[in-house]
């Protein structure tokens, strides 16, 4: 009898350090993963930094030798536009060299080659606007700059070789960890089951010595049977959590987040319905980006006010008639239902909220599933500011920052593609090429900072006057392009006169004076005018430069092409 018990004690006891075991599993495998994404998106942002500060000095590179060999001021642009956008990306690229000593060195080399660089273009425009084009031409012609540039690009390319190396290795490392993970919880759960196999038999055998035990046996019984159940339910959690952040960790958009976020809260939270809502820019209001389950269950836009998870910063769950309710639920006031609304909380800060309804009643399960929600939501928001954060530095990438048009670099990439479409499809599309007329005038006599701001409310009376499918670009200096999709000739003419009249009737006051604003268009359609891109943009460009010969503050249609 004894030898029974002291059987039964030692197996019960291995039985609760496997359970130890499975429950403390999740929150050290939880760290380890949040700190090797932690480590992958700072490997991400550094190959980012290296490609836009390559970009930068391009840039510069082309305004100094186009205002080399003309002397034009305009040329300029993209050069002090990338002076600009330089120190706060040298100043992210040391934050990184601060936080990897092994790399500082090389970074730090990288840096001072960017500065010799930048250095030299400066010399050369300095001597060109001083002493004229003979004055750069020995500096030109030795080389130097192209050496830095080349020594730039080689110890670039290496650091990028070894990033993607090191984010493969990462991405394996998680998989891996992940894979381990799984491997660790099905050998604790088979544990489980064979050591509860061995404590029924012995309990067993002792029911049939004390009649007394038996309560004890059901007891132990139904507690290791709960034991398993909750075991195998956040593994196959785990497991889904695990693949919903590797699906969200390949997106670059919010937009692209909804099926993901909605197909894996459908699996976690099964027979409920429910959303995610993320607060806009202005956080005045939340909107629905995510949606699951087979029925309208609250409104897809609310004020932060009408949710008391919100109001009260915790999760706030209404369990009938006689609880809170938040303002965005839709059913009737006296609906027998089971709502929880989670906070999503990254970094100190609410993005928004999860919102679940018909989850049981019982409160067990009830509370096995506030567990899950809580998990989930912490999960759901670490991933969003991660999609944000690179939503954001692709949006940086191909947005010009003065007028916060699309940039030259992205309008090559996306003009060719509307084409192709344009042709699979049969339909026109047009280009609008419009230059602003005596901005250099403008800028000599009022200042660059006036002349930043014509810029800016063109490019604002740009976007009042086309569709959304449409897209404006800033092509150089005052130049801008606009690139109609299923939109013939007339149209495009149409709506390049109601860009001029709008800019036209544009004053922009300035001290005593008002400044008038004019532009002249060229406008040229696909197939009349060209079957590429750059046929498209020179016919455009032609029928500008003509519209500026003709008098300027006027449009023009290219010239069709014989095919």
């Amino acid at each position: 009898m004894k030898k029974v018990e002291l059987g039964v004690s030692w197996t019960a006891a291995v039985v609760c350090i496997v359970m130890i075991f499975v429950a403390v599993l999740p929150y050290a495998t939880n760290h380890s993963t949040h700190q090797t994404m932690l480590q992958l998106w700072q490997s991400q942002l550094e190959t980012q930094l290296y490609d836009d500060l390559m970009d930068r000095l391009k840039d510069a590179e082309t305004g100094q030798r186009g205002y080399v060999i003309t002397g034009m001021e305009s040329f300029l642009e993209p050069y002090y536009l990338a002076s600009n956008e330089l120190p706060s990306i040298k100043h992210q690229l040391l934050d990184l060299a601060n936080r990897s000593p092994a790399q500082k060195s090389d970074i730090e080399w990288i840096l001072r080659l960017t500065d010799l660089k930048f250095n030299e273009l400066a010399e050369t425009i300095s001597l060109r606007r001083n002493k004229g084009f003979a004055a750069v031409q020995p500096i030109v012609s030795s080389e130097r700059g192209k050496q830095y540039m080349d020594e730039l690009r080689t110890l670039i390319d290496a650091h990028e070789q070894r990033a993607v190396q090191e984010q493969n290795a990462l991405r394996d490392a998680l998989d891996h960890k992940l894979q381990n993970d799984f491997r660790l919880g099905l050998l604790a759960t088979i544990v489980n089951i064979v050591v509860l196999g061995i404590l029924l038999l012995m309990m067993a055998r002792a029911l049939r010595e004390r009649e007394r035990s038996e309560s004890r046996l059901r007891r132990t019984t139904g507690e290791l049977s709960l034991s398993m159940e909750k075991t195998t339910m956040h593994n196959r959690q785990m497991t889904l959590v695990a693949e919903m952040l590797q699906a969200l960790g390949s997106l670059t958009s919010l937009d692209e987040t909804s099926k993901v976020i909605s197909t894996y809260c459908a699996k976690l939270l099964p027979s409920t319905s429910g959303a995610v809502f993320l607060y806009r820019n202005s956080r005045d209001m939340l909107e629905r980006q995510a949606l699951w389950g087979n029925r309208p269950i609250s409104a897809d836009l609310f004020e932060p006010k009408a949710c008391w998870a919100l109001q009260r910063g915790n999760f706030h769950i209404a369990k009938g008639p006689g609880d809170l309710r938040c303002g965005h639920y839709l059913d009737e006031p006296d609906a027998e239902m089971v709502r929880l609304c989670a906070p999503l909380v990254s970094q100190g800060q609410v993005i928004g909220i999860l919102y679940v309804e018909d989850l049981d009643k019982d409160p067990v399960i009830l509370e096995a599933q506030q567990l899950t929600v809580e998990r989930f939501a912490e999960q759901i928001a670490l991933s969003l500011v991660n999609v944000q954060l690179r939503d954001t530095l692709h949006r940086q990438s191909v947005t010009d920052s003065l007028t916060t048009l699309f940039n030259r670099r992205y309008l090559d990439e996306t003009l060719k593609r509307e084409l192709y479409r344009a042709q699979r499809k049969k339909q026109p599309l047009a280009v609008i090429m419009l230059d602003l007329d005596h901005f250099k005038r403008i800028n000599d006599t009022y200042g660059h900072d006036v002349g930043d701001a014509v810029l800016r409310m063109v490019a604002q009376q740009i976007r009042n006057n086309i569709r959304e499918s449409d897209l404006a670009c800033r092509f150089g200096g005052e130049e801008l392009v606009i690139v109609l999709g299923e939109c013939d000739v007339e149209s495009a003419l149409q709506r390049a006169e109601t860009i001029r009249k709008a800019i036209a009737a544009l004053e922009i006051d300035h001290g005593d004076h008002s400044i008038m604003v004019t532009a002249s268009f060229g406008v040229a359609v696909y197939p009349e005018h060209g079957a590429e891109a750059q046929d498209l943009l020179q016919a455009a460009d032609q029928a500008l430069y003509e519209a500026k010969h003709a008098g300027r503050n006027r449009i023009l249609a290219a010239k069709a092409t014989h095919m």
